[in-house]
C-alpha cells in the first residue's frame, strides 16, 4: 500500500508540471496554520509577490525565514478562541485582500458516537470553525477583502457521507461549509467572493498517506483565488473546479 501510495503520488506530481501557473500580485493575503502542510506550501509560494500575515499555533520555525518579503506572523493557539481579541486590531491594520483559512484539526482517532468528549468537541470546533469566523469577521472591518477561502474536506458533505464516524471532524466541517455558504449572501453587497475548496488526497500531518503533495495542491488554489470567479461564490468546489455537493 505504501509503495503504491508513493508512485500515485508521483504520477499526480508529474502531471502537474504541465498544468498552468497562476500568480497573484501585490495583495495582502492572511493565511491561517501557514506553519505546515498547504497553508506553508501557499506561504512559500505567495510571499514572493505579495504580503502575507501567517496564523501560526505555536512553532513557527518552518515558516519564520521562508524566502521573498518580510512575513508577519501571530502565534495564535486557536482552541483558545478569546485570544482573537488581542489581534483585531493587527488584522484590521494589515488590510486584508484575500483570507485563505488552512487551519485545521482531525481530532482523536477515537471519534464514534459513544466515544465523545463535549470539551473536545468545543476545541476542534474552535480551530477548525470559531477561530475561522472571527478572523473574517475583523478582516470585513478593514474593508479591503476580495476573497475568503475556507479549505474543508469532503468529508463535512452531508450528500456524500455514506461511512459514518468521525463525528468531530466531519461535524466541525459541516458547520464550516455552512458557514462559508451563509457568509457569501451576508457579504455579497460588498463584492466579496466566499466559497469552500476540498484539496483533495493531499499528504499532511492530519492526512500522512495522502497521493497530492502539499505545492501541486497549494498552487491549484492559487489558480482559483488568481481567477476570483464569482461565480464560485457560495459553492464548494475541489482543487479541479468540480462543484461539490454540500
Amino acid at each position: 500500500m505504501g509503495l503504491f501510495k508513493t508512485v500515485k503520488r508521483r504520477i499526480v506530481t508529474f502531471q502537474n508540471l504541465f498544468s498552468k501557473k497562476l500568480q497573484l500580485n501585490n495583495k495582502n493575503i492572511i493565511i491561517t496554520g501557514a506553519n505546515s502542510g498547504i497553508a506553508l506550501a501557499l506561504a512559500k509560494n505567495l510571499n514572493i509577490n505579495n504580503n502575507i500575515l501567517a496564523f501560526v499555533n505555536k512553532d513557527n520555525s518552518n515558516i519564520r525565514d521562508i524566502e521573498g518579503r518580510d512575513i508577519k506572523i501571530i502565534n495564535w493557539d486557536f482552541k483558545n478562541i478569546d485570544d482573537h481579541k488581542d489581534y483585531i486590531n493587527e488584522i484590521i491594520k494589515f488590510k486584508p485582500n484575500i483570507i485563505i483559512n488552512s487551519a485545521a484539526t482531525f481530532g482523536p482517532e477515537n471519534q464514534k458516537y459513544y466515544e465523545l468528549d463535549i470539551k473536545e468537541f468545543f476545541n476542534i470546533f474552535n480551530v477548525n470553525v470559531f477561530s475561522t469566523l472571527k478572523i473574517i469577521e475583523s478582516s470585513v472591518k478593514a474593508k479591503e477583502v476580495e476573497q475568503i477561502v475556507n479549505i474543508s474536506s469532503e468529508m463535512g458533505s452531508i450528500s456524500l457521507n455514506k461511512e459514518g464516524d468521525y463525528y468531530y471532524y466531519r461535524t466541525s466541517k459541516t458547520l464550516l461549509n455552512s458557514i462559508t455558504k451563509n457568509l457569501s449572501i451576508d457579504l455579497k453587497q460588498m463584492n466579496i467572493n466566499v466559497y469552500c475548496i476540498h484539496p483533495g488526497n493531499v499528504k499532511t500531518k492530519l492526512n500522512v498517506g495522502g497521493v497530492i503533495l502539499p505545492t501541486v495542491a497549494s498552487q491549484k488554489i492559487i489558480n482559483i483565488c488568481a481567477e476570483n470567479n464569482l461565480n464560485f461564490s457560495g459553492k464548494f468546489i475541489d482543487i479541479n473546479k468540480n462543484i461539490l455537493e454540500w
